[in-house]
């Protein structure tokens, strides 16, 4: 009972935990997991500028050893600075300021983002038409706000008993207007009049209703805050409608200090001195943007979001010195121009100029300063402003990989040479009985060993066998050797994600190459002869190339090539060589060994002279024969474990 008890209450805390809890509550237990996470307590100086919410947290958490569970969903920019503030005190004002749901789990902070309630639709109501109709008279009484002009159709034809048609192109109209005991069509008349429509009656008393398409002329001021006085232009307009406007703008500000602007095809030299004039801000036109038109509603912006609006993709642009005045004008003039130099924090400077796409070096002048690892940007601010925000985008760090291949060699030999090699030598008297009888057997008889070996034979009475000249000699082999050579080697080599790095272990031989000159000198030919001594190499060669992804899985692209010296046709020729080499692409995580493979070679070899026939008998060929017999195996195995630092 007891522990369904304690079940019980642990249930109803993780509950309350997962709920989300007024600020002061999370204050509060800030306040105690900061006596588990001391990092809490830690002072922070830092500028935020185009980071997102996730991206800004899990960096305060890494530098702080905090343990938190950031929702990827919070990608909200943050734009802040921190002098000297605990964290503690960051992250209540990241949560106040965004509206961060947060939980509390054991020892984790976690932090999601909200989710929004769904608002119910209301129900619409729809609002009562109010027409009447006096069928003794054929008087019509309309009182109208704003109604929909099909409702109102249907209205009058259900109170008169009239059919009126409403155009396609007008169906979505509002009218508006207040008639009260007038004729029939004196009022269908009315209606038209003040909301730009055309009633047209038919042969069978029916009203047709459409748009009034017929131009007319209209004024709309446009103010110049370089002239005393106000100038007129005028523009023409279709109907009642406004998509005929040209050249309107209304700017307004509103109670906050900001913008609002309503604007329609319309100058933005006039546009941009209006919305100074309101803001009593100071500027300097090097050149009008005369032929810029822009149609533009926005509430709430401030100048400057204005005139990068204006001059987003065209040849103008702006800048504010330090008293605040404005100067506008085209991109290459001077005063305009700005010269920066940016500065990457994570990488080298060297492969960046490749990476930036054409149309941010377009009308900048951009040059490589390798001592600050930066580059020297030249041209207007809102490109370098354009060409800064992806060099952030960019200037990541870069991880390193740090490669550990174990290398073992393993060669395992054997082989036997047996045979008895008899013959006559012309100097044979001078042959000295000499060699080897243990371990290995390899000795050679001149002709008076021999003649001894027969006296002894011919002891026993069974044997009577003659003697050999002078000149025999016999040389008896049986050898046999046994080899097993284990290498192994363990080199570690490092290099940045995308870059290669190249291992190589091997030995170098020299050979003679002749050269032949023949002179003529008129007489008879002369030969010259000269060489040199030229190396050849045969290595272990290991390339890898890697590259990192960003769950710290890894790509290696693999090259192995193995090469072995062979027997040299000459004394001085170049030896032969043999090639093994694979190539490969494999994926492994981080910190997890991988064979590539084993590069083996199995060498055999059975080969003997001797007497015909003889030489094939069993046991009797040993006598008769010389053999040899090799076997030879050779194995490489490579091992690869990388591991990613940052």
């Amino acid at each position: 009972m007891k522990k369904v008890i304690v079940m019980f209450t642990l249930f109803i805390v993780t509950i309350s935990l997962a709920q989300q809890q007024p600020l002061s509550t999370i204050e509060e237990k800030l306040e105690v997991v900061a006596f588990q996470q001391p990092g809490l307590n830690e002072r922070v100086e830092s500028e935020v500028t185009g980071l997102n919410l996730y991206t800004f947290i899990s960096s305060l958490a890494l530098e702080h050893r905090l343990n938190v569970d950031v929702d990827p969903q919070l990608n909200t920019i943050v734009e802040s600075n921190y002098f000297d503030v605990p964290v503690k005190e960051v992250l209540l004002f990241l949560i106040k300021q965004h509206n961060i749901e947060v939980e509390f789990v054991n020892k984790f902070i976690v932090f999601k983002k909200r989710k929004e309630v769904e608002k119910v639709p209301e129900k619409v109501i729809a609002k009562p038409i109010d027409i009447t109709y006096r069928s003794e008279n054929e008087f019509l009484s309309v009182n109208l706000r704003n109604d929909s002009l099909p409702s109102v159709a249907e209205k009058i034809t259900k109170e008169s008993g009239r059919n009126v048609i409403v155009s396609p192109d007008a169906k979505n109209q509002k009218i508006t207007g207040y008639f009260q005991n007038r004729p029939f069509d004196d009022i269908m008349d009315m209606i038209g009049q003040s909301n730009g429509l055309i009633v047209i009656k038919n042969e069978n008393g029916s009203y047709f209703i459409q748009k009034d398409e017929t131009p007319k002329e209209v004024k709309t001021i446009v103010t110049n805050s370089s002239q005393s006085s106000n100038r007129i232009r005028k523009g023409v307009q279709g109907g009642a409608g406004t998509e005929g406007i040209e050249d309107f703008y209304e700017v307004t500000i509103s109670d906050s200090g900001f913008l609002n602007i309503n604007a329609r095809e319309a100058n933005a030299t006039g546009l941009i001195m209006e919305a100074a004039e309101k803001l009593s801000l100071n500027y300097y036109m090097y050149s009008l943007p005369t032929e810029i038109e822009t149609t533009l509603v926005a509430a709430e912006i401030s100048f400057e979001d204005l005139l990068n609006i204006v001059f987003r993709g065209k040849d103008f642009t702006y800048n504010q010195d330090a008293s605040g005045v404005y100067f506008i004008g085209n991109r290459s003039e001077e005063g305009l121009r700005s010269t920066e130099l940016i500065q990457l924090e994570n990488r080298t400077i060297e492969t960046v100029m490749n990476s930036i796409p054409t149309e941010l070096k377009i009308n900048l002048e951009i040059k490589e300063f390798p001592e600050l690892n930066g580059l020297i940007v030249s041209g207007s601010k809102p490109k370098i402003e354009e060409l800064r925000l992806f060099l952030y985008q960019i200037d990541k760090v870069v991880p390193m990989v740090q490669l550990e291949v174990f290398i073992v060699q393993y060669n395992k030999s054997h082989d036997i040479q047996t045979g008895l090699k008899a013959g006559l030598d012309p100097n044979g008297v001078n042959r000295v009985t000499s060699g080897v009888l243990f371990p290995t057997t390899d000795v050679n008889l001149n002709a008076e060993s021999v003649n001894g070996l027969i006296d002894i034979f011919n002891g026993f009475g069974i044997f009577n066998l003659g003697k050999v000249t002078e000149q025999f000699y016999a040389n008896l082999q049986f050898l046999e050797n046994n080899s097993v050579i284990k290498l192994e080697s363990t080199p570690k080599i490092a290099t940045l994600s995308g870059h290669e790095a190249t291992l190589t272990i091997g030995e170098t031989n020299y050979y003679f190459e002749q050269n032949n000159s023949i002179f003529n000198t008129g007489i008879n030919n002369t030969i010259t002869q000269s060489g040199t001594w030229k190396p050849t190499e045969a290595n272990l060669s290991v390339t890898i190339k890697p590259f990192v992804s960003k769950d710290e899985q890894i790509t290696l692209k693999l090259r192995v090539e193995k090469n072995s010296f062979l027997g040299r046709a000459g004394e001085n020729a170049p030896p032969g060589k043999a090639t093994q080499s694979f190539d490969s692409e494999i994926r492994v995580k981080n910190n997890e060994m991988t064979l590539l493979g084993g590069l083996d070679e199995l060498t055999r070899e059975n080969s003997g002279t001797g007497v015909p026939f003889l030489a094939r008998i069993p046991v009797i060929k040993w006598f008769f024969s010389g053999r040899a017999k090799k076997k030879s195996k050779s194995k490489l195995h490579i091992l690869i474990k990388p591991t990613v630092k940052y």
